[in-house]
């Protein structure tokens, strides 16, 4: 709690002052400082959250004449005293895929997310056809709907479940979140005007991770260079349209859209969970993994393993009740071709495959095998397949 309260700290004056010079010559200095630190920040992308960024930015560029306690007070009060929230956002992906994926190529899929806020407890629903998460302050829920297989876990993993959609869905604590990213980001350029009755805040960004093999980046929003243009009301404080457009080879392609916000829309409960779908417990996935080799080695052997439908192997790497709902009638009988060198690329501690395998009706499958280290040190596959 120590990086929130350095927050708490800078956002409550000893008295209640303007943004002066002084305190915007303070307030860079910071960022100077924190930039030649080894201390790197997430940035969340957030709806909701967006507002303390524009915190951030009036320390630096006042555009209200309110003091930065004022308007975080207010930032905070215009979000929680909203029972319900119902917004659709649209985004360049695949209905099936995790939350965080996106594709330039891919067409927008519609995203239904609505929040409850009532009796002090917060629960949340995020709806992109093939793929449901719901939730509360301590439990997360999201399942596959084609394959009617699911995963149960605490709140603490909303954000592996969710990527940057888990920002909408926190509007508290978010805020000190997004305004201490604005902090230590360094890359970042901020822009914020007001204009008649709104803000418009536009952020650029560069990719964050290890992009000497290019092959994840342009796949979430964090790993592009993007630009985020958020409009929110100046008089409620409340976010109105936002949207996100990546830069690839010059061009800026929009890859996500908010257009459609209703606050105070009608209360119906949002954490009820289909009857029909097996939900395994995350803390039952952590499978025990494949040691003494290497990742190339671990491929080999795991793919080798859908030939026959090796389950000692194969329940090592992958939980079983996921392999048998999304993996045993597609690969089982597939033969290995080859494998390839492993690479990085990204901001995950993910190390990818090249393979080529040759599936039961002779169609070729050429993709790359995701594998992570668990905590003890086992290769277990993390996607791919």
């Amino acid at each position: 709690m120590k990086e929130y309260e350095e927050i708490r700290e800078l956002l409550t004056p000893r008295r209640d002052i303007k943004a002066s010079a002084e305190l915007r010559k303070r307030v860079h200095g910071m960022m100077e400082s924190r930039r030649r630190s080894s201390v790197r920040m997430r940035w969340i992308w957030g709806g909701a959250g967006l507002t303390a960024a524009v915190v951030a930015l009036l320390l630096l560029l006042p555009v209200t004449g309110m003091s930065a306690k004022e308007f975080l007070h207010e930032a905070i009060k215009a979000i929680r005293e909203v029972e319900n929230i119902r917004m659709t956002a649209e985004i360049r992906t695949r209905a099936m895929e995790n939350f965080s994926y996106i594709d330039v190529g891919d067409n927008f899929v519609t995203h239904r997310i609505s929040i409850s806020n009532a009796d002090s407890i917060v629960r949340w629903r995020v709806d992109k056809g093939g793929r449901i998460a719901v939730g509360n302050d301590s439990d997360v829920y999201m399942w596959v709907v084609p394959l009617k297989i699911g995963w149960h876990s605490g709140s603490a993993d909303r954000y592996k479940m969710l990527g940057y959609l888990s920002a909408l869905l926190s509007p508290g604590r978010i805020l000190e979140t997004e305004l201490q990213s604005c902090l230590h980001d360094s890359r970042a350029e901020y822009a914020v005007r007001k204009s008649g009755k709104e803000i418009y805040l536009t952020v650029r960004a560069e990719p964050q991770g290890d992009f000497e093999n290019p092959y994840r980046l342009n796949s979430t929003i964090e790993e592009s260079r993007n630009i985020r243009r958020y409009v929110i009301d100046a008089a409620t404080k409340r976010l109105k349209r936002a949207s996100v457009s990546i830069v690839k080879e010059g061009k800026e392609i929009e890859v996500l859209k908010i257009t459609d916000i209703h606050y105070g829309a009608s209360g119906q409960f949002v954490g009820n969970l289909p009857a029909d779908v097996h939900f395994v417990e995350v803390m039952d996935r952590e499978v025990s993994g494949l040691t003494g080799m290497n990742a190339m080695e671990a491929a080999s052997v795991i793919l080798s393993a859908f030939k026959g439908w090796n389950h000692r192997i194969l329940d090592r790497v992958i939980a079983p009740a996921i392999s048998q709902a999304a993996y045993r009638q597609h690969f089982m009988g597939a033969e290995l071709v080859s494998v390839g060198q492993p690479f990085h690329s990204g901001k995950e501690a993910v190390t990818y495959v090249p393979y080529t395998l040759r599936l039961r009706d002779g169609l070729l499958v050429h993709h790359n095998l995701a594998l992570r280290k668990n905590d003890a040190d086992g290769w277990v596959v993390d996607g791919g397949l």
